[in-house]
């Protein structure tokens, strides 16, 4: 397993992409979603991740890590969903509204992208995190090669994952 990122990133409006540095998918938050399982993770933009967050705007821990092959599921978080992704460029970012992180860049292939995050409820409450507050939420992604099948909702218990999957499912997905 590797690393690719561990931060606190800052977020802005409760969104997270993992895309390439030179695509701007930042209008699409919604069409990423749309017809999927899931609404936390928008798999539907080729080569992008769009991920939602309990936190409106603050830092919120995250952690990016590749494997080799499936990771052993960790039950223990509170929201878990899964989705495709297919890396064709290098020079991948994690952004979040004006703010970009670099990560190491996972090889160009098929993977499976599970999402990890816990605390949502109490951060979308919170709404906005300010420096000397503890974070109340936490992400993981996990990406793995894989073929690509659909995406998935592993688990969900919190109010806001229900609403952001409902979304999903009212959602055209984006036209071709």
């Amino acid at each position: 397993m590797t690393v690719l990122l561990e931060d606190e990133v800052d977020v802005h409006y409760g969104f997270i992409y993992l895309k390439p540095a030179d695509d701007d998918p930042e209008n699409e938050l919604i069409e990423a979603r749309g017809g999927q399982a899931n609404g936390l993770v928008g798999a539907q933009l080729s080569g992008v991740l769009a991920m939602i967050t309990g936190l409106h705007t603050g830092k919120v821990p995250l952690r990016v890590e590749l494997h080799e092959a499936e990771p052993v599921l960790q039950e223990n978080w509170e929201e878990i969903v899964e989705a495709p992704l297919t890396v064709t460029e290098t020079n991948y970012l994690i952004t979040t509204f004006q703010d970009g992180y670099e990560l190491e860049d996972p090889p160009p292939g098929s993977y499976r992208a599970r999402w990890y995050a816990s605390g949502m409820d109490a951060a979308r409450q919170l709404d906005t995190r300010l420096e000397e507050e503890p974070a109340l939420d936490r992400y993981l992604l996990q990406l793995w090669p894989a073929p690509v099948v659909p995406d998935a909702v592993v688990k969900q218990t919190s109010e806001i994952a229900a609403y952001w999957h409902g979304v999903a499912a009212e959602t055209a997905p984006p036209s071709a």
